[in-house]
């Protein structure tokens, strides 16, 4: 396989009237694009000028491009690795495909399309929150572009389509995955990893291989060991495609009411993280992801939370520092009367887009050690009966792709359908927060009676793995009072205590406290204190600690 980096320096033009310009003349390689802008891919409009800053709507990216084919039999592929929300390619002025959803890699195949010598790739964006259909409302700032990596990528007649590497903490490793051919024969598959080498011969169309890696550390946020595998598609003592997958040798289960890593049952220290910063929006430096998960292992943090898949090298981060990983699809907060008939969940356009979002999850992190649960939703009315047909296809089509955890986050313990559908339960509870700030009368002490019923009804009924996977409450970055008044950093940091004094009274898996840092926040009425920032963070939305930092820092240090 060969790679050509798409990424860099684009042309860019926003169309404010894109009801009229149904035509898609702006993907023409003759169109005169000497008055569009040069702006930077991966990049985010709202950060390239302060006039875009909150502009949603539909803006088009161009570049052109050298090819120079090798061979005559070629597949030739476009990635992107994230298009927020909806997207069309074009190659030469043809259509090559389309994508729906902002956070997932996709391809596209140009192999009918690319030519030798110049050619014009131009991309249509439309992130418009009212055709977007997940996320279905916005719970995080609505960045519009082409955010994540552009490749291209070329390959032989023969290659690897399709792979999946793991290696579990005994040490076996097991390889599967697809080949595609242009004439179908028969190839050898070499399979390095350390000292061992394992040779198959007369591979046509599936790999599917075991191996036993002797002496092998186990990978644990401890020690993140890895170990690189080398699959090899040789024809003829040539080397036709070739793959490096570091990997990491553990297992991760449960068994009653535990969650266990390597064998050994495990608390989950977590903390949620909305991949955002002041600087990059969703185009997050490799710098400040970097330091971002230097502040959360100072935390003492081991698993981070995600409303949206992450991109694949701040996984591959995640893996080398030993930060496990619970990434979810963006099924999130679909809400509907109980009763209700007609809804998202019988909408066939949207499970549809839900079952691409999950396939695409997974087959940008099953190859991942840190990823270690699936979450398929999000504070959405899993009690309406519509519901359980649309998760029920969510859970199974994971569970064919892979065998990690799966987890659904649950409103105040709202379970419904989703229930025994999954191995871990999230309660996302904010008692000591939402239920005292719009109260007309409200009084000082924090009070968590209702979390003490529910934890009480929630461990009674279910008996698999429970967690916390969010609480929290707006801290306004350096408001202190020695009173410990509402949206200030003392009232954040004792709710904090209090919130562990109620947990350990229970048998939770595990805790995740939201948010690691402060963030865009649209979603959120305008008052005294909120002004379009989510304030529940640790730290500030430029990485400053507050006094929850510490005092979350102490708990989950205590936390053995």
């Amino acid at each position: 396989m060969k790679k050509i980096d798409i990424n860099g320096i684009w042309d860019f033009i926003v169309d404010l009237d894109p009801k009229y310009h149904t035509s898609p003349v702006y993907a023409s390689p003759e169109w005169d694009r000497s008055r569009w802008e040069k702006i930077v891919v991966p990049g985010v409009w709202n950060l390239y000028r302060e006039r875009y800053s909150i502009y949603e709507g539909v803006c088009w990216y161009a570049r052109e491009f050298e090819y120079s084919p090798e061979i005559e039999d070629r597949r030739v592929i476009l990635r992107f690795g994230g298009v927020n929300y909806r997207c069309d390619i074009f190659l030469n002025g043809e259509k090559a495909g389309e994508h729906e959803g902002g956070y997932t890699e996709f391809v596209v195949d140009v192999s009918h399309l690319i030519k030798k010598g110049k050619n014009l790739l131009a991309v249509r964006v439309d992130n418009r929150s009212l055709i977007t259909k997940l996320p279905t409302v916005l719970g995080w700032f609505n960045y519009g572009g082409i955010h994540r990596d552009v490749t291209l990528e070329i390959y032989q007649d023969v290659y690897i389509a399709d792979l999946s590497v793991k290696g579990r903490d005994d040490g076996l490793l097991s390889v599967k995955g697809k080949i595609a051919s242009i004439n179908r024969s028969s190839f050898d598959v070499e399979i390095i990893c350390g000292d061992i080498t394992k040779k198959i011969e007369g591979i046509t169309e599936e790999i599917n291989i075991s191996l036993k890696i002797p002496g092998i550390k186990r990978w644990s946020p401890e020690k993140p060991s890895l170990y690189p595998v080398k699959i090899s598609l040789i024809s003829k003592g040539a080397v036709l495609d070739e793959r490096v997958i570091n990997i990491g040798f553990r297992s991760i289960s449960i068994e009653g009411t535990d969650i266990f890593l390597n064998g050994k049952k495990i608390y989950l220290k977590g903390i949620s993280y909305l991949y955002d910063s002041p600087v990059y929006g969703l185009v997050m430096e490799k710098e400040q992801y970097q330091r971002d998960i230097l502040l959360m292992k100072e935390l003492g943090v081991n698993i981070i939370r995600s409303h949206f898949p992450f991109p694949d090298e701040f996984l591959s981060e995640c893996d080398r520092q030993g930060l496990m990983v619970w990434v979810e699809i963006p099924v999130y907060c679909i809400t509907t009367d109980k009763e209700a008939k007609g809804t998202v969940f019988s909408d066939e356009r949207y499970k549809k887009l839900a079952l691409t979002m999950i396939e695409e999850m997974i087959i940008q992190s099953r190859n991942h050690p840190s990823v270690v649960i699936y979450g398929i939703g999000n504070e959405c009315e899993t009690k309406n009966l519509e519901a359980e047909g649309f998760f029920q296809a969510l859970s199974e089509k994971a569970r064919e792709m892979d065998d990690r955890l799966l987890a659904y986050a649950s409103l105040y313990g709202d379970v419904g359908v989703v229930g025994n559908l999954v191995d871990v339960l999230g309660i996302n509870e904010y008692w000591g927060w939402y239920d005292v700030i719009g109260a007309a009368k409200r009084g000082r002490e924090i009070n968590l009676d209702k979390l003490e019923e529910k934890l009480k009804e929630l461990t009674g009924i279910y008996k698999k793995p429970l967690v916390i996977s969010e609480f929290g409450a707006d801290a306004i970055p350096g408001y202190i009072s020695e009173s410990g008044e509402f949206w200030s950093e003392d009232y954040y940091s004792e709710f904090i205590e209090k919130s562990f004094e109620v947990f350990k009274r229970y048998p939770l898996c595990g805790t995740f406290l939201f948010c690691f840092s402060d963030y865009k926040d649209p979603s959120k009425y305008i008052n005294r204190y909120w002004d379009g920032m989510n304030y529940k963070g640790v730290v500030s939305y430029n990485r400053i600690p507050k006094k929850s930092f510490y005092t979350l820092k102490k708990i989950y240090k205590g936390i053995k």
